[in-house]
């Protein structure tokens, strides 16, 4: 399913509402390499004519890890996504609960901001004797 909505996102949303030729994520032939690309150019062209540039940099290590369910979502109905696959990503990214396990003792709380990065292994724990 999330095959179908990232193909629907890239063909059809964000081809009717496309996003700022400046945003390097999400797009196709763009990526951090590019970004960092056009930024040294800019830097080069600086140089270049001998002016002088200010640079901020932001470390948004952990904006996903804060970002609100409802903020992702409002940002993809401005991009004309649908109603349907704006709830059905609300549906995943609400209600989750991570659950640790140490020693046969569980502890669980509920996620609420964030969304899934990466793979997530679920164990179940094994009871001596069974397979």
């Amino acid at each position: 399913m999330e095959r179908l909505v990232d193909r629907y996102l890239r063909d059809e949303a964000l081809a009717l509402v496309p996003q700022h030729s400046n945003q390097h994520a999400y797009q196709a032939g763009k990526s951090v390499e590019t970004a960092l690309h056009q930024l040294v150019v800019r830097g080069e062209m600086v140089l270049d004519h001998q002016e002088t540039a200010l640079g901020a940099f932001l470390d948004t290590e952990r904006a996903l890890n804060n970002t609100c369910c409802d903020t992702m979502c409002d940002t993809l109905l401005r991009h004309g996504s649908d109603h349907t696959n704006v709830w059905w990503i609300r549906a995943t990214l609400e209600g989750r609960v991570a659950v640790a396990t140490l020693n046969g003792f569980s502890v669980g709380f509920a996620i609420s901001r964030g969304c899934p990065q990466g793979v997530c292994v679920v164990t179940t724990p094994t009871v001596p004797g069974s397979r």
